[in-house]
């Protein structure tokens, strides 16, 4: 005769009570409080004279049909899913903290000698099946895919369909979830307590740390060089070891990157020399590098759209750790300069996050360097001088994306680090990309006090007269600002941009100031007051100055595909403002349509003959400008369409051959008849074209202001 079970006898299991009141041969429910057995007062207050409820027995268990020495067994339960065990035994038993970085033994163990060994839950044994089934699932899905290519080839029958789900199993989010954490990876279970003198005020959310003993309420932790690859981002596997993108191809876009862009943003990368250095240091700055590559190269453009959703989903995944690295910044900033449709969220989201490295620090370290250079280590200097650097370009990034989207700074410019820049390139360690830095600091400086000034806010009320004081001021500033920082030295990756870069940021400069005299003009019947004509008349030139310098120089001919996005943002406003200029005040201020339709128009075929990947912003920007060609009486556009993606049959020349300029006695479109601007439709510019997918202050090009149906845009 089998033995019963507990259930069967409807008796509590002796592993439901404590150790010392197990009493396996008792049968009554009172048993319990016998005087033999040791209780605690909680637990005996229940009176011997209270009635006891009744236990229901509980309901037969199903059997099986299945015998074990002739006896029915009872059907197995299948197990939960525990969560994934992330500490050891030992620090398990003793409840603390496992800090382990990769495999045993842990920190702990390590410096006790103990012998550590993680016990893998079920979650663990599923999570690493679920890796492996994808890894295979990836490879006979390539092997499908090599084989199918093969049998259209030779025009053999058809492949069945494939059964293994294709789906990528790299999803946007990690599957492990903030559940399967253990509870001691957010809790201090001994936060260290400091005395109220250990400047308290200093960081009052030290205080609600001591208190709760909350990790992430920690304003400052003080972590091991190992533990700062803890990173989430960082222990992620990069698409290349998962083959999403080919090796080669991946070096083809490192090369690229380095050779070509990386100098347009002064070198933000300088401790990078091919895809390995990439690789071995940050998964999200490789991803990051080969998203900007892509762009601009087109004969792997196609891969472009494969490296920015692996960028955005590492990117994604760092976003609430609490620890980020300097190369995970580093990638933020180079997204924050290229990709047009990300820009203002990472540049936001890099300078908050950049707050933690406290890289105001590095420019102390500088400024002591230069007053006494025996005091600074070159080690420390070059760290220094590298996490300023970076600093910087979040400065120059915040404040172009603040002129052009007409919003307002996030980075202050009454920091020590601003006004001191000189100090910057006094110390030993500059570079001739460090003085273009500088250029870039001294002129978003001053344009955002022109913006301060003149009030960005207020787009609705016409400057007032006393306002030419300021604007000339102004002037003077700027003249003296292209006059320091137009000599630079020719540069053997890109020539003489660096030089023609500060012509044309000066152009623009100049151009955003003295546009200011057309704000708040009424839309009916304008007319530019007398005392602004002047200014107007520089606005025109400034801008008339951007697309020369783009049509005539050989440099700036093949900078144009590789600058960051704000330079062409800069371009659009220039074409826009002599859209506007042309259809409302040509007459006021005797300008020639005509030259501003060649222009825009050969500004238009310039852009359609650079060689960058399909998914540039230029090749939108090209279609956008035709369109204004086109409403100033330029060539109709269905000449040079696309059909079916391809491109005109006619020849383009590239952008090492000289633009050909149409002269004054033809029109672009090879007739001697000029157009009657009289009669000119201003609706037959679509100003809500995506295309002009760009900002400025009040000619706003992100799309805010240039609905169809807005009246600043209505020039009857």
């Amino acid at each position: 005769m089998s033995k019963r079970s507990w259930q069967e006898a409807n008796l509590t299991s002796p592993r439901a009570l404590p150790a010392s009141k197990q009493s396996g041969s008792s049968s009554s429910p009172h048993s319990y409080h016998s005087p033999t057995q040791q209780t605690s007062p909680k637990k005996s207050r229940q009176s011997f004279d209270e009635p006891q409820p009744i236990a229901k027995a509980p309901p037969k268990p199903q059997r099986t049909n299945s015998t074990t020495n002739g006896t029915p067994t009872e059907a197995t339960k299948l197990p939960g899913i525990s969560r994934k065990v992330k500490a050891c035994a030992a620090c398990r038993k003793q409840k603390i903290k496992c800090i382990m970085v990769g495999d045993p033994p842990c920190q702990r163990c390590k410096e006790r000698g103990l012998s550590c060994r993680l016990n893998k839950s079920l979650q663990t044994l599923m999570s690493e099946d679920s890796k492996w089934k994808a890894a295979v699932t990836r490879d006979v899905t390539s092997l499908y895919a090599t084989v199918e290519e093969i049998v259209r080839t030779l025009q053999l029958p058809s492949l069945p369909q494939m059964l293994t789900s294709t789906q990528d199993p790299a999803i946007f989010f990690d599957q492990e979830d903030d559940k399967d954490e253990d509870e001691d990876q957010s809790l201090d279970n001994s936060p260290k307590v400091t005395p109220v003198a250990d400047n308290l005020s200093h960081v009052p959310i030290e205080s609600l740390y001591q208190i709760t003993g909350m990790r992430s309420l920690r304003a400052s932790e003080n972590i091991t060089e190992d533990q700062t690859r803890i990173c989430k981002q960082l222990r992620d596997t990069d698409f290349i070891a998962r083959g999403i993108m080919k090796q080669e191809d991946a070096d083809h876009l490192v090369n690229y990157y380095l050779s070509k862009l990386d100098p347009y943003i002064w070198h933000i990368c300088p401790d990078y020399t091919d895809l390995e250095s990439f690789r071995r240091r940050s998964p999200t700055l490789t991803a990051c590098v080969l998203t900007v590559a892509a762009l601009h190269d087109s004969k792997l453009g196609h891969l472009y759209p494969i490296c920015s959703k692996e960028y955005r989903r590492l990117v994604a995944n760092a976003m609430f750790e609490r620890k980020i690295d300097m190369e995970y910044l580093r990638a933020l900033v180079l997204g924050s300069y290229w990709l047009s449709d990300i820009s203002w969220t990472l540049s936001g989201y890099a300078i908050r996050r950049a707050s933690e490295f406290h890289l105001r620090q590095y420019y102390q370290q500088i400024q002591e360097s230069v007053d006494s250079p025996d005091k600074v280590s070159q080690t420390k200097l070059q760290e220094a001088i590298d996490g300023i650097r970076v600093l910087y370009l979040l400065y120059i990034c915040d404040h172009h994306l603040s002129i052009l989207y007409g919003r307002s700074s996030i980075m202050r410019d009454n920091e020590s680090y601003i006004t001191g820049w000189e100090s910057y390139l006094a110390c030993s360690l500059s570079t001739d990309a460090d003085r273009r830095i500088a250029g870039q600091i001294c002129l978003m400086y001053l344009m955002n006090q022109i913006r301060e000034a003149l009030g960005p806010e207020d787009t609705n009320t016409i400057l007032p007269a006393s306002a030419l004081t300021k604007i000339a001021g102004f002037e003077r500033d700027l003249d003296d600002w292209i006059a320091r920082f137009s000599r630079h030295n020719p540069s053997q990756l890109v020539g003489n941009w660096p030089n023609k870069g500060a012509i044309m940021h000066y152009h623009w400069a100049k151009l955003y100031l003295q546009s200011y005299v057309l704000r708040g003009l009424p839309e009916t019947g304008a007319v530019i007051p007398e005392h602004f004509l002047e200014n107007a008349s520089a606005a025109v030139a400034a801008a008339t100055a951007i697309i020369n310098l783009l049509l005539e120089d050989k440099d700036a001919q093949i900078a144009i595909a590789y600058v960051p996005h704000h330079v062409h943002g800069m371009i659009a406003f220039a074409c826009m403002f002599l859209l506007k200029i042309a259809t409302k005040y040509s007459e006021q201020l005797f300008l020639d349509t005509v030259r501003f339709q060649r222009l825009i128009n050969a500004l238009a075929q310039h852009f359609k003959s650079t060689d960058v990947g399909k998914d540039h912003l230029i090749h939108r920007m090209a279609d956008g400008l035709e369109k204004m060609a086109e409403s100033l009486g330029g060539p109709t556009r269905t000449k040079n369409r696309r059909v079916n993606g391809a491109r005109p049959s006619q020849p383009l020349p590239s952008p090492s051959q000289p633009v050909p300029i149409v002269t004054p006695g033809r029109s672009s479109n090879g007739t001697t008849d000029i157009p009657d601007y009289g009669s000119l439709d201003p609706t037959a510019f679509d100003f809500g074209d995506p295309a002009l997918g760009l900002g400025m202050p009040f000619f706003d090009f992100e799309g805010t202001t240039l609905g169809a149906g807005d009246t600043m845009w209505n020039f009857n």
